[in-house]
């Protein structure tokens, strides 16, 4: 977005000029959040933040001259440590995140008129910045969200006036430390800072780096859960109460982490030790990196071509198109491959077409496809498709073959009570669902469902954005031809093309995979089957669901809960198995009431007719909340 500059001030002092990058300089979205970063910056007076000492205009140009810290932001730091095998001591790991959160908690104090604080959006270790007489910092408020403030607002300047930033579909943050609220676009507060907060926390303690970085949100959220599971390991030579400390902040929910930045620190403060022995050690510190292979740091770039690298670096990673003059080109009708023979799915495809079925684990060396051309051809016979064809065995859909370690027939069962028994058992594995000639894959882990898988072409996520208008046939095609680049992965692709915004993309995989998932809680017929240990293939569609909420959800889906009853009124409800995690179900009065009653004597019409009474709720809630509680095992009909 911009560039910065080191500067002197007519009185002498060594500041920071930041101005907006040739690309966006005349920009008017862009114009408009630096212009408010200054607004936000000056209003902000605090030892842990960066401070805005002036703002404006020069000929036309927007500018913010900004304090310099002399020293070295957290991200040179912890590389230096990387490159000699070293980490920051436990101790002053933990100072440096309490003078972070100092900072953050002084931003989230400034109110609006209605109430609603700063968030920063974008806390990051390049965004830290140390100094070489041990300061701490947080810088680069570009991005905060900001409240309308009052005159007489806490802690802000005559004349400041903080509004509702621009948010351009660009430079949201960096994806490893955003929180799945923000990944996803969903409303956020100013608990997504303290979740970043958690990932620095994290990365200092350990001395790498926790979270993916990806363009694709979706992918991201898929693997972090293990990611946070592996780091339980890493800082295993911490004190469990510390451990503790580092997976609240980095919990998925914001009601599970910390709720201020002041409760955060009073977290590490037994941990931090002495402010007093810590800031020299950290001046030392930076003095270190701030030196550490400064002869070699930058490579100096010839004269003739340092106008060529600007640009291109400029140009990010965004796709060259080169549009050839009209004359020159001419409509290619598209060239298809006809299926006919083996297990993948019979028509005609286009060759990006064959590619995605590659990927997705649903075609086989042995297919037999027809050529362009007229001839017969193995699919593992054209030497452009063989390397992506499934070779994954059980990682892939095939595993719908292989003997399954449980398995389940529906109207018996349900799938209800068969995602129920992973999620209270926290297994890990593939529930594999079908209703011929349509099958889908439920991927869990630690009985979270994390993954979703069809083996309708129509189901897949790019069929989905072209028939619902978000991207054309063509753009679908120009990102399958690339899926070897991302390694089968749609979504990467079709940001990596800036075919569609990444927030966006990850709102639509989540929509598609909820949708289809609670469609099978509503089949009448069909088998389940579990394979325990399988992971997802690169096709899945990724699901950030609370697995507890998927539960409660499938009860509603249910269209007669009555009729679930009719042939079992006479039988006796009892108390079942203790599930650990029960209470994470959010049993309401009338399922606390079932719960309490069921004394193995009363039948199901006793029990369902005294609650609908005492509670004064229909019969068919009361069914309801039973129809749950059976199906999840919580209680049983004898």
């Amino acid at each position: 977005m911009s560039e910065v500059f080191l500067a002197s001030s007519p009185r002498g002092e060594t500041v920071v000029v930041k101005v907006l990058g040739d690309r966006h300089r005349r920009d008017p979205v862009f114009r408009e959040i630096l212009r408010r970063e200054g607004q936000l910056g000056r209003a902000i007076g605090h030892p842990n933040v960066v401070s805005v000492l002036d703002a404006g205009e020069q000929e036309g140009e927007p500018f913010l001259a900004l304090e310099y810290v002399d020293g070295v932001d957290l991200w040179r730091l912890q590389r230096a440590l990387q490159h000699t095998m070293r980490r920051m001591e436990a101790s002053l790991a933990c100072h440096v995140v309490r003078e972070l959160l100092a900072g953050i908690a002084h931003i989230h104090e400034l109110r609006g008129p209605d109430g609603h604080g700063l968030i920063h959006r974008d806390v990051s270790p390049s965004n830290v910045f140390l100094s070489l007489h041990g300061d701490v910092k947080v810088g680069d408020l570009g991005i905060a969200l900001q409240a309308r403030a009052t005159s007489s607002g806490s802690h802000l300047v005559a004349g400041a006036r903080l509004e509702p930033v621009l948010q351009p579909a660009v430079n949201r943050g960096k994806t490893g430390y955003m929180a799945a609220e923000q990944l996803l676009g969903q409303a956020v507060d100013h608990r997504v800072d303290l979740f970043a907060a958690g990932v620095v926390l994290a990365e200092v303690l350990t001395g790498r780096t926790l979270f993916s970085s990806d363009v694709d949100p979706s992918r991201v959220l898929a693997t972090r859960e293990r990611e946070v599971e592996a780091l339980v390991d890493v800082l295993g030579d911490h004190p469990p109460s510390l451990v503790s400390v580092v997976l609240r902040a980095l919990a998925r929910s914001p009601a599970e982490r910390f709720q201020t930045a002041d409760e955060f620190r009073k977290a590490l403060a037994t941990h931090a030790g002495d402010p007093a022995e810590a800031r020299p050690l950290l001046a030392a510190l930076v003095g270190w990196a701030r030196n550490a292979g400064r002869p070699n740091s930058r490579t100096q770039l010839p004269s003739s071509d340092e106008a060529s690298t600007r640009e291109r670096v400029g140009a990010g990673n965004r796709p060259t198109v080169t549009a050839p003059e009209t004359a020159a080109t001419r409509e290619v009708p598209p060239t298809f491959y006809e299926i006919t023979q083996g297990s993948a799915p019979r028509g005609r495809f286009t060759w990006a077409r064959l590619l995605e079925l590659a990927f997705a684990g649903r075609l086989h060396p042995d297919d037999v496809l027809v050529a362009p051309d007229g001839r017969p051809v193995r699919a593992g016979d054209l030497p452009d498709l063989a390397p992506h064809l499934d070779t994954r065995g059980a990682e892939t859909s095939e595993v719908a073959a292989q003997p399954a370690d449980w398995a389940e027939a529906l109207p018996e069962r349900t799938f209800l009570h068969a995602l129920a028994r992973l999620v209270f058992r926290e297994d890990t594995g593939v529930l594999v669902a079908e209703n011929p000639p349509l099958r889908r894959e439920v991927y869990v882990f630690k009985g979270r469902p994390t993954h979703l898988a069809s083996n309708q072409p129509s189901e897949m996520i790019g069929e989905y954005l072209v028939a619902n208008g978000v991207i054309r046939r063509g753009e679908l095609d120009m990102a399958l031809a690339m899926l070897p680049r991302f390694d089968g992965r749609l979504t990467q692709s079709i940001a990596h093309l800036g075919l569609l915004d990444e927030t966006r993309l990850a709102q639509l995989c989540d929509a598609l995979a909820r949708e289809r998932l609670h469609e099978i809680f509503r089949w009448r017929h069909g088998t389940m089957r579990f394979f325990h240990g399988v992971t997802p293939p690169p096709s899945s569609l990724p699901l950030t669901v609370d697995p507890f909420e998927v539960l409660r959800q499938a009860a509603q889906l249910v269209e007669n809960p009555a009729e679930h009853f009719d042939a079992h009124l006479a039988r006796r409800v009892a108390a079942g198995a203790g599930l650990k995690g029960l209470h994470r179900l959010g049993l309401g009065p009338v399922g606390a009431d079932l719960f309490s009653r069921a004394d193995g004597v009363v039948t199901v019409r006793t029990l369902v007719d005294r609650v609908a009474g005492e509670r004064r709720v229909p019969a068919s809630e009361v069914m309801r909340e039973l129809y749950l509680l059976v199906e999840i095992q919580a209680l049983e009909l004898r």
